[in-house]
């Protein structure tokens, strides 16, 4: 009598099969969002039974709010990439261009951002006040930088980021203002234009009222602005528009 030979799965590991599970809900997120995704639909992505998912979690809230926190660190990541750290203005001008970057390679972060925008619960609140907290050893080092500056720098740099997430999140519908961000031109443009900001906070930081009463005044005395500029150490373009 014959033997028969029994082909046996390899048993995967409890971090093999926790990979699965987050690469299946990470593809099905990329693609329909946190909104759309089920339980079922996940343990078919990842080729799972019942079991091996509700031994896991108990259900797919509790699922998604452990999911998520692989994007508590993100804006962290970002940081960790930025380039002159001992300039602070080309430091900001980085983390701006570098914040563009990573959001548009990031599928994940960018559905992420769109739940949070359209959904008020638990983990939309956590994610979303986490990330803040990870920001604001930043955003107190810039506020002490500028703090003798009529450039309120938080304020700035809030509408600057949420512009950034605003022209990544919408790049899939249309171009904005002309501008195809996902274009090879259209991205270039931008991150010009977040160089050309960078830059002119940090110019318009050096206009404290001090030496803008001084270049007033020697203005009104007929000197030209290239000596003024050259005098107190300022731009000559920031002059010409004293």
């Amino acid at each position: 009598m014959g033997s028969q030979l029994k082909i046996r799965r390899k048993r995967r590991t409890k971090q093999e099969l926790e990979d699965i599970i987050n690469n299946a809900a990470l593809e099905l997120i990329k693609e329909k969002g946190f909104h759309n995704i089920t339980v079922t639909s996940i343990m078919q992505k990842a080729e799972i039974e019942p079991i091996v998912f509700y031994n896991r979690y108990k259900d797919l809230d509790e699922f998604i709010d452990e999911f998520v926190k692989k994007y508590d660190y993100w804006f962290g990541e970002v940081i960790k990439k930025i380039e002159f750290v001992d300039n602070p203005q080309k430091q900001y001008i980085s983390i701006l261009t570098n914040l563009l970057e990573s959001l548009q390679g990031n599928k994940g972060m960018q559905q992420l951002l769109r739940w949070e925008i359209d959904s008020f619960n638990d983990t939309t609140i956590r994610t979303a006040r986490l990330r803040e907290f990870h920001t604001l050893p930043l955003v107190d080092k810039y506020k002490k930088i500028f703090e003798n500056s009529q450039v309120e720098i938080d304020a700035v740099s809030a509408l600057v980021i949420g512009g950034i997430y605003y022209l990544v999140l919408h790049s899939g519908l249309s171009e904005f203002a002309g501008i195809d961000i996902n274009s090879k031109e259209g991205k270039e443009k931008i991150q010009r234009a977040l160089e050309y900001l960078g830059n002119m906070f940090f110019d318009d930081k050096k206009l404290t009222p001090k030496l803008l009463k001084v270049a007033r005044n020697m203005k009104s005395k007929g000197y030209h602005s290239q000596e003024i500029a050259k005098i107190i150490e300022l731009p000559v373009d920031l002059i010409d528009k004293l």
